[in-house]
């Protein structure tokens, strides 16, 4: 048999239930809130950083190598040390660039992104092009290594199918810099390219 209660022990009953729940949801909040900010403070602290030449490297939750130069950010997949194996010596530098327009040959992939990202704000603009007529089937505009700075990027010829004696090789010649390597590589490459021309 149920006891029976009066109108007014419900509502206490009831505001009490309503308060205590209330307390609990509120608590809940207040600790997600807590946890959410521990959690992503730790995670920053996770993040690797590596300090190259005086400038620091800091890993972010992509896997990508943030840095800052002079003011101006850096988006890398990878870090100088990585690409301390790749022989790469270039008379060009950052100022080559500057406020100049910027082509490249070759399909456009993961190491044109790459160097687009990060020169796309310093150079007058990105673009498509050939430099030599026979290569160039689709209406692109021909340019000249001794006039126009060109970044050309192609697919090492025995990953192809070839048994050519080829190896992967990054150089430069006059304002053009030619980055040969397989597919998994060529990121690496670009960033090498990257580096140097910062002065790392």
């Amino acid at each position: 048999m149920r006891r029976i209660i009066t109108k007014t022990q419900q509502d206490k009953k009831t505001k009490r239930n309503q308060l205590i729940i209330g307390l609990l949801l509120i608590g809940l909040m207040l600790f997600s809130v807590i946890g959410y900010a521990l959690s992503g403070r730790g995670a920053e602290e996770d993040l690797e950083k590596i300090e190259y030449k005086g400038i620091e490297f800091a890993q972010d939750n992509s896997g990508y190598w943030r840095f800052n130069i002079q003011g101006q950010n850096f988006l890398t997949k990878y870090n100088p040390k990585e690409t301390e194996k790749i022989s790469f010596s270039s008379s060009l530098n950052l100022n080559a660039y500057l406020n100049k327009p910027l082509y490249f040959v070759g399909i456009f992939q993961e190491p044109n992104f790459e160097i687009n990202r990060n020169l796309n704000s310093l150079v007058l603009r990105v673009q498509e092009a050939c430099i030599s007529k026979k290569d160039c089937g689709n209406d692109l505009p021909i340019k000249n290594c001794s006039v126009d700075n060109i970044i050309v990027i192609k697919e090492l010829e025995s990953d192809l199918g070839n048994e050519s004696e080829e190896k992967e090789n990054i150089y430069q010649q006059e304002n053009c810099v030619f980055i040969i390597a397989s597919l998994g590589n060529q990121t690496k490459y670009a960033d090498k390219f990257l580096f140097n021309i910062l002065g790392l």
